[in-house]
């Protein structure tokens, strides 16, 4: 054996000494559960991220003029949602690239410019809705928006410009947590659980047919339950968490519990909307029916309504914007940090 393929005892030591330490997991359990909270976020974030200032108001209004009626709609689009995001993952995994860089490789630089100024437009325009909602929102709660707009932006820009992935997507995580107090004030207005049962698994026609505003209101669920921003915005999560094969089952199980989240969620502000059919209270926007059920709710629910509101166009700001980002960014060859 040659002398250089020999090692200092010392230089051996000092290495040992120098490399990390942790402590083995031998629990199969416990190394799945920690190999999952890894895994864990982006299909929890674009899920609850879609159910953004343009839902809450979409299922709000679905509840309003139709009851619980129309919950079977968002049963039927729940292993729809799945499947399409569940796509965007192996996607993710197996090129390790964004949605539109894959989209330049593949199809060519005209495809891929248009996929791409296609999304930044309805991004942008979606963007304007979710800063009006911000406004209408700040205005019931009694801060001026022209200020709170503003620094709402502001702090939206700080979110994301400490340059972590990890801490946005701890942030982000909580942020859609929050939106549990969405069941909490379904079951505050106590409804049947034998209609929400039956009008969830079985296809009904609400009274007075099908008429022009009930498919125009079926379009715009199926609209604000899938949107173009989510491929983007997952394949690129999954790329810069830099998952592998190995990892394929828990992003999958990832998607599949934000898909259940959302779902649910969305049901829950169906069911809130209904309140205000009950009690014969027209609206505009959920932050003017937050308003209205003051007077059968008390104050508590009407500010848990308006700062849920708040949350999902903050949600919806931040997924989207970085949606565009990374589509934009892939595209130009930026490093991910």
């Amino acid at each position: 054996m040659r002398a250089s393929n020999l090692k200092d005892p010392m230089v051996e030591v000092r290495d040992q000494a120098a490399a990390p330490r942790g402590r083995a997991v031998r629990s199969l359990s416990a190394r799945n559960l920690l190999t999952f909270l890894m895994v864990f976020g982006p299909g929890l974030i674009v899920m609850e991220a879609d159910n953004d200032a343009g839902a809450v108001s979409t299922y709000v209004q679905a509840g309003a003029q139709y009851g619980t009626h129309l919950l079977w709609i968002l049963i039927v689009l729940l292993p729809m949602t799945y499947f399409v995001q569940e796509m965007v993952v192996r996607l993710g995994i197996a090129t390790g690239q964004g949605h539109a860089a894959m989209i330049y490789q593949r199809f060519g630089s005209w495809w891929g410019r248009f996929s791409l100024f296609d999304l930044l437009l309805i991004n942008f325009l979606t963007l304007v809705t979710e800063f009006a909602a911000i406004a209408m929102a700040l205005s019931k709660l009694g801060v001026d928006p022209r200020l709170g707009v503003p620094l709402s932006a502001v702090a939206l820009t700080a979110l994301v410009a400490t340059g972590s992935y990890r801490r946005w997507e701890l942030i982000v995580v909580v942020l859609c947590l929050l939106d549990i107090a969405w069941l909490a004030i379904a079951f505050y207005f106590r409804p049947r659980a034998s209609e929400i049962v039956r009008n969830s698994l079985v296809p009904s026609v609400p009274e007075g047919g099908i008429t022009v505003s009930y498919v125009f209101l079926v379009i715009a669920i199926v609209g604000t339950t899938i949107a173009p921003w989510q491929l983007f915005f997952q394949q690129s999560c999954v790329a810069d968490k830099r998952l592998r094969f190995s990892d394929l089952k828990w992003a999958r199980l990832d998607t599949l519990v934000g898909a259940v989240f959302t779902i649910v969620v969305a049901g829950c502000m169906v069911i809130a909307g209904n309140a205000s059919k009950v009690h014969g209270i027209p609206f505009v926007d959920p932050a003017q029916m937050a308003v209205a059920l003051r007077p059968f709710t008390g104050s508590g629910v009407r500010t848990a309504i308006l700062l849920l509101m708040l949350n999902a166009a903050v949600l919806g700001t931040t997924a989207i914007s970085l949606s565009s980002a990374w589509a934009y960014g892939k595209i130009r060859g930026c490093p991910t940090v």
